[in-house]
């Protein structure tokens, strides 16, 4: 029979507050999947989580681990498979499942996505948040050479440009002060990297650069005074503007200036099962540069000081939690 066991685990014990204890992982229920996990990305929503969500909670929602033991009535998974869950409140704290900020995680088997064999644990890492940057590519139903720029080349704003690329943007440009992250978005495809702290009237510089206003806008640095920036700049007639990145603070609008120049505002959430799987896919065939995204590999122990690290000007790009080389 299949008992409980001990896991490390970082819990958040107050706002942005951390203290490293054990924690106990019951038996996997009917359903349900037991799983060592293997990698963790922090994701920007874990450092507002980590301000909002109540104490005890842990934390870790982009997770790729490894089958230990299956509840009742599991079918199609068995020890020794690797799975990506996508939902079931993993790692959200407020009555959500353990994160990937602990060494186990039990998970419904029903949102997991199996990771291919060929794709190692350290890669397939990259499932959930390269699939958050194809949900919010598709919910902004940019078509074919459109004009695009992406403000932020963070983990998603660089996810937003790759996937720009491969589904047909026309010029792109992409706003980073920091330089390991513009040369990121450089390598991966930006016809201009501008920094904002340089450049004078911005977004007039944006639209000389591309050639227009922009038809299709990202946020993804997850500041109001960039969301209400990316609002203003969008081109008349019909553009889109998508709000990737996420705040506790409130942004100013006027709708009037968003109906004058039929301007669709979305705020997207996250990714869905197919997407991860795309992921998965493009991964296998070799075909998305994981050093261009994946900048540091940390250990559990270092997960505050990362945390409270996130969003300074550093060459931070995706920084993974990686449990790997402590199982071996």
């Amino acid at each position: 029979m299949t008992t409980n066991l001990k896991a490390r685990a970082q819990v958040l014990v107050g706002p942005e507050t951390f203290a490293l204890r054990e924690v106990e992982i019951p038996a996997p229920a009917a359903g349900e999947l037991r799983l060592r996990v293997h990698a963790c990305g922090i994701c920007g929503s874990d450092k507002l989580l980590a301000r909002t969500a109540p104490a005890g909670s842990v934390l870790g929602h982009e997770v790729v681990a490894e089958v230990e033991s299956c509840g009742p009535g599991v079918q199609g998974w068995r020890p020794g498979d690797r799975a990506i869950p996508v939902g079931d409140h993993l790692g959200m704290g407020d009555g959500g499942r353990l994160g990937g900020f602990s060494e186990w995680i039990v998970i419904d088997a029903a949102v997991c996505v199996r990771v291919p064999e060929s794709v190692p644990s350290l890669q397939a890492v990259l499932g959930e948040p390269m699939g958050n940057g194809l949900h919010f590519m598709r919910r902004a139903r940019m078509r074919g050479g459109e004009r695009v720029v992406i403000l932020g080349a963070g983990p998603i704003g660089l996810s937003i440009l790759f996937w720009a690329r491969r589904l047909g943007a026309g010029r792109v440009v992409v706003s980073e002060p920091v330089a390991a992250r513009a040369q990121a978005a450089r390598a991966l495809g930006a016809d201009v990297v501008l920094d904002p702290t340089r450049v004078t009237g911005f977004s007039t510089a944006v639209a000389e650069a591309l050639g227009g206003r922009p038809q299709v806008a990202f946020e993804a640095t997850g500041r109001a005074d960039v969301m209400q920036e990316a609002i203003r700049m969008a081109a008349p007639g019909g553009s889109t503007v998508v709000i990737a990145g996420i705040t506790l603070d409130e942004i100013v609008l006027r709708p009037v200036s968003l109906s004058l120049k039929e301007t669709d505002l979305i705020f997207p959430l996250g990714t869905v099962r197919e997407e991860v799987e795309e992921v998965l896919a493009v991964l296998a065939r070799g075909e998305l540069p994981v050093d261009r995204f994946v900048s540091h590999r940390i250990v559990l122990d270092a997960i505050p000081t990362t945390l409270r690290d996130l969003g300074r000007p550093t060459d931070q790009i995706k920084v993974v939690v990686d449990y790997t080389a402590a199982q071996r």
